[in-house]
């Protein structure tokens, strides 16, 4: 008898080839045994449906999402992160990879199949006197930020304090100091992952460079990061905060912004927020539920020289709301605690700009006014600096030309009508298409594989095929914005043989 696979056998009798398929018992025998076996072998936790953690650990932020994986393996180091890729590859499971869990499309749950989870790999190893870091992916960047604070070091990241630093890691990295110290992946100076093999692997500049450039932007096609490393930059007290208008004027206010935030000194990121005001006690009461436009602003760098550059922004009309201070940097990511909520239903999608063109702004208002309600947030920002400074064919995220990026969403408790909050997500992303140039692989939803394809350039995306047909060619790791291999059954066999 040949090997056993999936409750089947194969066995050679009278020169012919027989499958014997294994009864139910025998299959639940030989399925609650391998649990049991890869409960033995991890350090962490199994989570099994029935478990009482069970129900919680399965939900994902996008409530969307509302994956029944047939176990959960937390992580607690590399060898786990090892142990738990074998037994998925071998028991032919599907996989699923979860740091913070934001992802839009919901690729950090499944059903049926294992979740390897890396929430609790939070070790985190701070060198101020040479200003690196050694990051695990189960931290969050709000807990990195406040970590690094006290010796006056940061990290550029995303907006969202509660965003898990793997996922942002692999994919770009476009966050609250994008134009001052460029995407997340510029600071990054090295990845130790787990491949589809089980082996643990290091990519930096001077080892496995190619695999290297390929993780800095294509996501998690390639292996299961463990760790990184990465250079910091000054931290400490920034100028940062929202101002907020009334929509009554938004084309123009648009207009004025997006020539102000694009000449101005790369210490200034900004971002532009058009959405209903919330029931916010910083807004006045009859201002509530109006549409408003809030520009959102981190200045790093002398306080003083901040208020100066920052002023134009603060006097584009009379504000309902001027909330720019000095603040430590953790404090900014108060301004985005709303997307923290776990459970909600998203609906979103976004696009880069090479310019900010009057048509298009004129349908950006146009079509984010027809569909405005409370569930409605859409987000313009201003990119350039030192972002744009690298070379297109640096790194796996090509994009770098880009003047600008919009994100549309809409999200909301479950018992909202999802047909409703999708149509008009829809319709805003169809009014700017004849605008847009590219896409985000950090935002990007379920959007099929066109839209992967519009992340990355030709060449790009030839040379992200070809480490993919190395590192994964069996596509061991596609719940992600997948790069598909190529390579076929017999170049696999040839390649196991040798």
């Amino acid at each position: 008898m040949s090997e056993q696979h999936q409750g089947t056998a194969q066995y050679e009798q009278n020169g012919q080839t027989h499958v014997q398929i294994a009864s139910p018992q025998e299959k639940l025998h030989d399925y609650e045994e391998a649990m049991e076996i890869l409960a033995s072998k991890i350090r962490g936790e199994l989570i099994l449906p029935g478990n009482p953690a069970y129900e919680a650990e399965r939900k994902v932020w996008n409530g969307l999402a509302d994956g029944y994986p047939a176990a959960i393996v937390r992580c607690i180091d590399a060898e786990d992160v090892k142990v738990a890729v074998n037994f998925a590859r071998e028991q032919a499971m599907t996989l699923s990879v979860r740091s913070g869990g934001h992802s839009a499309a919901g690729h950090g749950t499944n059903n049926g199949g294992l979740v390897i989870d890396l929430s609790y790999m939070k070790t985190m190893t701070i060198d101020p006197v040479h200003h690196t870091a050694r990051l695990e992916p189960g931290l969050t960047w709000g807990e990195v930020a406040k970590k690094l604070q006290p010796f006056g070091l940061a990290l550029t990241a995303g907006d969202v304090a509660s965003v898990g630093v793997g996922g942002l890691l692999l994919g770009g990295g476009i966050g609250w100091m994008v134009r001052a110290y460029g995407l997340t992946i510029d600071r990054l100076q090295a990845v130790e992952l787990v491949t589809a093999d089980g082996q643990l692997l290091r990519a930096s500049a001077d080892e496995n460079p190619e695999l290297f450039w390929g993780l800095r932007g294509g996501g998690g096609n390639f292996g299961i990061a463990t760790a990184f490393e990465v250079n910091l930059h000054p931290g400490g007290t920034v100028l940062g905060g929202a101002v907020f208008y009334e929509a009554t004027e938004a084309e123009r206010i648009l207009r004025e912004y997006t020539c102000l935030a694009a000449a101005a000194p790369d210490e200034l990121s900004t971002e532009v927020l058009f959405m209903l005001a919330p029931p916010a006690p910083f807004i006045p009461p009859d201002k509530q539920g109006t549409p408003v436009v809030g520009i959102m602003v981190c200045y790093i760098g002398d306080i003083s020289e901040g208020e100066r550059v920052v002023a134009p922004l603060r006097q584009l009309a009379t504000p309902i709301a001027d909330l720019i201070a000095p603040m430590p940097y953790p404090e900014i990511f108060a301004l985005t605690a709303v997307g923290e909520i776990p459970g909600f239903q998203h609906h979103s999608r976004s696009q880069f700009f090479e310019t900010f063109s009057d048509e298009m702004i004129h349908a950006l208002v146009e079509s984010a006014q027809s569909v405005i309600s409370p569930e409605t947030l859409v987000s313009l920002r201003v990119l350039g600096g030192a972002m744009s400074r690298v070379a297109t064919d640096a790194t796996a995220f090509a994009h770098r030309d880009k003047q600008g990026m919009v994100l549309i969403a809409h999200f909301a408790p479950l018992s909202a009508d999802a047909a409703s909050l999708d149509a008009r997500t829809q319709r805003v992303f169809r009014a700017l298409l004849p605008y847009a140039n590219g896409a985000y692989v950090g935002f990007l939803a379920d959007e099929g594989e066109q839209r992967i394809r519009e992340v990355y350039p030709t060449a790009t995306y030839e040379r992200l095929v070809a480490l993919k047909n190395q590192y994964d060619p069996t596509n061991l790791f596609h719940r992600n914005q997948n790069i598909k291999p190529t390579a076929t059954p017999a170049m696999l066999v040839t390649s196991v043989s040798s």
